[in-house]
C-alpha cells in the first residue's frame, strides 16, 4: 500500500513513521491470517511546465502569458494520482483554451530539483510514449507541480 501525506502548505511528503505503524495497527485488525500489508512510500516526482505559444493580434502577451500560467497551474496545480501519467496533449488543450492564444508551438515537460523539491527525478525523454503525447509515470511514483506559479513558464511569440 503506498501512502502519502500533505505538509502545512498542501504539498506532497513523505509520511512519518508514527503514521504508517497507527496504519498498520488499523488495517490488522480487518485483515485475514495470511494477509500481509507493506506500506510504503511513493517516489515524488516534482515537473515543470515550459510552454511556448503564439498570440494573437492586438492580445497583450504579458498578460496572455499570465492567463496560460494560470490555466494551467488551475488544471495541473493538484498532485496526480500514484502512478497516473501525465498528457502533454491535455496541456496542449487548455493551453489553445485560453483567450488570446492563435497556436500552441511547444509544450515541454522539466524535471524540478533542488532545495525545495523532492530529489527524485524521471527521465523524461525515456519514458515518453512512442508517439510523444505522455510521460509514462512509474506504478510507484507520483507527478507533482509544487510550484504552479514558477514551475509552469511561458514565452508568447
Amino acid at each position: 500500500m503506498y501512502v502519502l501525506s500533505e505538509d502545512s502548505f498542501g504539498k506532497l511528503t513523505t509520511t512519518n513513521d508514527t503514521i504508517k505503524k497507527n496504519i498498520k495497527v488499523w488495517l490488522n485488525q480487518h485483515r485475514m491470517i495470511n494477509d500481509t500489508i507493506d506500506i510504503v512510500d511513493p517516489f515524488i516526482l516534482n515537473m515543470g511546465i515550459n510552454f511556448v505559444v503564439s498570440a494573437k493580434e492586438s492580445t497583450n502577451r504579458f498578460d496572455l502569458n499570465e492567463r496560460c500560467v494560470a490555466a494551467l497551474g488551475k488544471k495541473f496545480g493538484q498532485a496526480f494520482y500514484i502512478g497516473e501519467s501525465v498528457s502533454i496533449s491535455e496541456i496542449y488543450k487548455e493551453l489553445n483554451k485560453v483567450t488570446g492564444v492563435y497556436e500552441v508551438i511547444s509544450v515541454t515537460l522539466v524535471s524540478k530539483t533542488g532545495t525545495n523539491y523532492s530529489g527524485n527525478t524521471i527521465n523524461i525523454n525515456r519514458n515518453l510514449s512512442p508517439d510523444g503525447t505522455t510521460l509514462v509515470v512509474p506504478k510507484n511514483a507520483v507527478v507533482e507541480i509544487k510550484y504552479p506559479d514558477t514551475d509552469i513558464k511561458g514565452q508568447v511569440r
